[in-house]
């Protein structure tokens, strides 16, 4: 066999080529392959070892992912300023002379590079190379490469070496991936069992979303991750939580069948993006910088598609199958516990809303006074309340049926949210009659909030098909913290006396509370 053949490895010749020193030499090494607490020790060891063997200018050790079939460089040697990028080498099975020796699980030996076809360059300097498949049974863990800027520089008798070798260290690092996946395996379950403990935790479906991709990102570290919740009648998704997206992602709304998530939320199946480069530029919405490889996983409970769980590398090739599969997994958990606290904050906000308005029933907005008094208090803020009544709202009634007055009351109600600050707090607290609690309004812009809400009650136009001739005005009545009251009690009856005087002196008005006292004094 010539330089460039490759031969098998017996124990005989290797005593008969290099004698007992050289056997020495080889049990030492293989020795001292054992003596390692992690895998990236391990690969230093087998390196720094197959240096004293054999002797060499470089070297790389690659491993091999079984799920994607690509090996990748986790240790080198030698390159000098060149050795940064061959770091990042990754190569597919049978992809050069190294994807050539795991494939084949055969040893290849090169005296001169140039006229090998399989060569890839690499370093630029090299003029021979030696790989040596790391084989224990029928796994290949991966290769080591080695080169030389000489020709010929290795002989049988260093691929023999280097053989027996890497089957010691192949035995290692087999033995390290397997106590990793044991611990993935364990890190899963851990992450199971946590998250599934968050539907009895009764909180807030953001802060129960953003726990959950805490915890999935301890078992996925390798991507940004998020949770994008479905809107069935719009039919879009809109992210609900995430870590590591651009600010924007937040307020983008993905209509269902667009780019990855969107087509994942249309179809039902998990959608995996090796390499996003090389899709069409509408098939990726952008949501990490520089991403270049995503996952999406339908979230499914009750046979119904609720969102999606999405997750994003800047490497290429980042998720393999394992990887899949435990998102698939954490996605099906996630599902139910998501849907769970969705239940129960639909049965709060029911339990705490008006259900014809939408709007905070008598019950929570007395809590709501109670705990914005307390704060007025200790944080000497100004705080103002406002009682308002429709206008002959019962003629309404009469004139037109109650389904038109339920429409006039929730118009109203679409109104008076879309009037006020999203601090202040509004209720229906009876039949046509609400409250609106104005959270550190000075009296200017109470002022000024009430009157905006009486012109536009009194501009409200029933949107029917024909339009209803329904003529809506109101009555308000403001009291002020401290000024009229100082505790819940005594700011309701200020705000309810303001209310009656205003109707009293002819309705469709703002009338303070100070000025109904001075009312009420003639």
């Amino acid at each position: 066999m010539n330089d460039s053949g490759a031969e098998s490895v017996s124990g005989e010749e290797l005593k008969g080529s290099r004698g007992l020193g050289t056997l020495d030499a080889l049990y030492e090494c293989t020795r001292a392959l054992g003596l390692h607490d992690s895998l990236e020790e391990l690969l230093a060891e087998v390196l720094d070892r197959a240096r004293e063997l054999i002797g060499f200018e470089h070297a790389a050790l690659m491993l091999l992912d079984e799920d994607t079939g690509r090996l990748t460089v986790e240790q080198l040697t030698g390159y000098g300023d060149q050795a940064p990028e061959i770091g990042k080498a990754s190569l597919v099975l049978g992809q050069g002379l190294s994807g050539w020796a795991a494939a084949n699980r055969e040893s290849v030996r090169v005296g001169d590079v140039s006229e090998d076809p399989r060569y890839l360059p690499g370093l630029a300097e090299a003029r021979s190379n030696l790989v040596v498949p790391l084989i224990v049974g029928n796994r290949v863990a991966g290769v080591i490469n080695v080169e030389s800027e000489r020709l010929y520089a290795f002989t049988p008798e260093h691929e023999k070496l280097l053989t027996v070798l890497g089957t010691q260290a192949a035995l290692g690092i087999l033995a390290f991936q397997a106590q990793a996946e044991l611990r993935r395996r364990i890190d899963q379950l851990s992450a199971l069992y946590r998250i599934s403990n968050l539907a009895s935790e009764a909180g807030a479906i953001g802060a129960t979303l953003n726990s959950m991709l805490e915890i999935s990102g301890e078992v996925i570290p390798q991507g940004q991750s998020a949770v994008l919740l479905l809107d069935a009648t719009r039919k879009h998704l809109r992210v609900a939580a995430g870590q590591g997206y651009q600010a924007a992602v937040r307020f983008l709304e993905i209509p269902v069948g667009h780019g990855i998530t969107g087509r994942c939320a249309e179809t039902g199946l998990t959608q995996v993006v090796h390499d996003i480069e090389s899709l069409e530029d509408e098939a990726y919405i952008p949501g990490v910088p520089g991403a270049r490889s995503e996952v999406a996983v339908p979230l499914i409970a009750d046979g119904l598609i609720i969102g999606v769980f999405n997750a994003e590398s800047v490497e290429p090739h980042a998720f393999s199958d394992e990887h899949v599969q435990t998102l698939t997994v954490i996605a099906r958990q996630a599902a139910e516990v998501i849907r769970s606290t969705q239940l129960l904050e639909e049965t709060r906000r029911l339990a705490i809303t008006d259900s014809l308005t939408g709007l905070f029933n008598r019950r929570h907005f007395n809590q709501q006074l109670e705990e914005n008094v307390g704060r007025a208090t200790r944080y000497d803020e100004p705080l103002a309340l406002v009682f308002l009544d429709v206008d002959h709202f019962k003629s309404v009634n009469d004139k037109f049926g109650h389904q038109a007055g339920d429409r006039c009351l929730q118009a109203l109600a679409r109104t008076l949210r879309e009037s006020v600050r999203d601090s202040d707090q509004i209720a229906r607290i009876g039949g046509e009659e609400f409250a609106i609690l104005l959270i550190r309004a000075e009296r200017e812009l109470a002022l000024s909030i009430a009157e905006r809400l009486r012109m536009r009650i009194d501009d409200l136009i029933l949107e029917e098909d024909p339009p209803l001739p329904v003529d809506l005005t109101a009555s308000l009545g403001i009291a002020f913290f401290r000024e009229d009251g100082d505790d819940p009690k005594s700011l309701l009856r200020a705000a309810d006396r303001a209310l009656y005087t205003a109707k009293r002196l002819g309705r469709n008005r703002v009338v303070l509370a100070s000025e109904a006292s001075e009312t009420e004094d003639h």
